[in-house]
């Protein structure tokens, strides 16, 4: 999210970096309450224009030392509106693409969920937290905070309370295909957020708080502006068994879903199912590293 963007070498660093190097393709979950998602149409769309444009970040980015009077310019009648402005900045094509292809998948399902003009606030205040967290916690107060990655890790948040069993087509370290639950993806990501907001990683000039931010924000708002006929924790049986059927010869599927009349897995057997699915990501992505660095 923020300016520069940077790899820093420390393994642990590069193994959750791996981790979170997810880049999510599509997933099999139909809207069924909007006839077209337009606002979540119209973001991608607006964030797109803005990079095009390319307006300045020095007026428009989020400086947090500046919202919590430790900077020149603390108190200046721009920046609270760049709370909001920050979220439709960019710094290069890789960071637009990869923000717009996540609220491509996600976004359509959570506007689905709450409505057109609910989703626009919805977003907007999850870009606001992500901000107000990224301030409250940074080491690097005057780096200016560009990107809508806090608004789209709240859609995150939301799409894992309302669908954590849809399948979801995801390119592991940018190079292996794989069919995965949504709630494997988000947890993997939010988990690497953390991680590396702990770690303290500052050189690779990620706003990791911001992230976090955003996703408690999503959390939180979901379950108290959604429609009243939309369940939480929807079942497997809600989303297409067929939704990737001409790749699933081809790719490896995590999610797939139990055949009819099958018991539920226990809490052992989903615990020992997270365990094993984390190494196994963990070993890909060392090896990865190792091969390609």
């Amino acid at each position: 999210m923020r300016e520069k963007i940077g790899i820093g070498q420390d393994i642990r660093g590069r193994i959750f970096r791996g981790l979170g190097a997810m880049l999510v393709l599509a997933d099999g979950n139909p809207v069924r309450h909007v006839r077209r998602p337009i606002v979540n149409y119209t973001l991608i769309a607006l964030c797109v224009v803005i990079f095009l444009v390319n307006p300045p970040y020095t007026e428009y980015g989020f400086v947090p030392a500046k919202l919590f009077l430790v900077a020149d310019g603390a108190g200046e009648p721009f920046v609270l509106p760049r709370l909001v402005t920050y979220i439709f900045l960019h710094g290069d094509i890789f960071h637009l693409l990869g923000n717009m292809l996540v609220l491509w998948v996600f976004g359509d399902n959570v506007e689905d969920s709450m409505g057109h003009l609910r989703y626009v606030a919805f977003f907007i205040v999850c870009g606001i937290a992500g901000a107000l967290m990224e301030g409250a916690f940074t080491n690097e107060p005057e780096i200016i905070v560009i990107g809508a990655s806090g608004s789209i890790a709240g859609v995150m948040g939301a799409y894992l309370l309302l669908h954590p069993r849809a399948r979801v087509l995801v390119l592991i370290a940018f190079r292996f295909p794989m069919i995965i639950p949504a709630s494997l993806f988000v947890g993997l990501s939010i988990a690497t957020d953390v991680v590396m907001a702990l770690l303290g990683d500052g050189e690779a000039a990620i706003a990791w708080w911001a992230h976090i931010g955003g996703f408690a924000a999503g959390i939180a708002l979901l379950p108290l502006i959604r429609y009243a006929d939309v369940p939480l924790f929807q079942p497997a049986a809600a989303y297409p068994e067929n939704s990737f059927a001409p790749f699933n010869r081809f790719i490896v599927d995590l999610g797939h879903r139990r055949d009819a009349g099958t018991a539920p897995a226990s809490f052992s057997e989903r615990l020992a199912f997270g365990v094993k699915t984390f190494a196994f990501f963990s070993i890909i992505v060392l090896v990865v590293e190792l091969i390609f660095a």
